[in-house]
């Protein structure tokens, strides 16, 4: 469901640092601006194994990189691009929050934390795959098959009143202290992450802008 790639310039990270990097993209709770996994206001327990087991990370340094019109050398500022593979339908709602996570997980490893926010030295493609163009499991499947996996373990919660639907990306939420929520005009919803209820807010804003 979520596939990264992550390309380096030669030398940008030692290997510690590229599977530290690579570790930190490929973690849920760091969707959640990088919040401990205790404080609250991460992704449902087990909506989030279901996650994570689709999350794959992989890491290039290519021999040749050319910026600037010059080839890159081990003196140049490290380069950095992350592409990000998600469902065609979601890539609108989740660019904002995939270019803020990654750029910050790679600031906070680069020796200048302020360089990727001032020289486009750290670039995030958020690429959307065409829905049908995802396969598991030996099948096809779209986005509305990947929120019935994550909602799959509330199900029954959702049955007995205990969970709502993520008025975002669909995924059932249980109601729990550990659930990011909002009240709004009286009724109560619910967020499958911080993530999601920050890009809702925003969108609500919008709206009442126009």
């Amino acid at each position: 469901m979520m596939f990264i790639e992550l390309f380096l310039s030669e030398g940008a990270l030692d290997p510690a640092q590229r599977r530290r990097v690579a570790q930190r993209l490929g973690t849920i709770h760091e969707l959640g601006a990088g919040e401990p996994e205790d404080s609250g206001e991460q992704m449902a327990p087990r909506s989030a194994a279901v996650f994570a087991s689709m999350f794959q990370v992989v890491v290039h340094e290519p021999q040749i990189w050319v910026a600037g019109e010059h080839a890159l050398t081990e003196q140049d500022p490290p380069h950095c691009l992350v592409r990000i593979h998600v469902p065609g339908p979601w890539r609108k709602d989740m660019s904002e929050t995939m270019i803020s996570y990654a750029t910050r997980i790679l600031s906070e490893e680069l020796g200048d934390r302020e360089l990727p926010y001032h020289r486009p030295t750290v670039q995030v493609h958020v690429v959307g795959i065409s829905e049908g163009s995802v396969g598991m499991l030996g099948k096809m499947v779209k986005s509305e098959d990947l929120v019935a996996m994550l909602s799959d373990p509330y199900r029954h919660d959702a049955e007995a009143g205990k969970a709502l639907k993520d008025p975002m990306c669909g995924v059932l939420v249980p109601l729990d202290d550990n659930t990011a929520t909002s009240v709004i005009d009286g009724e109560l919803y619910a967020f499958c992450c911080r993530g999601c209820r920050t890009e809702y807010m925003a969108k609500r804003e919008k709206a009442a802008r126009r």
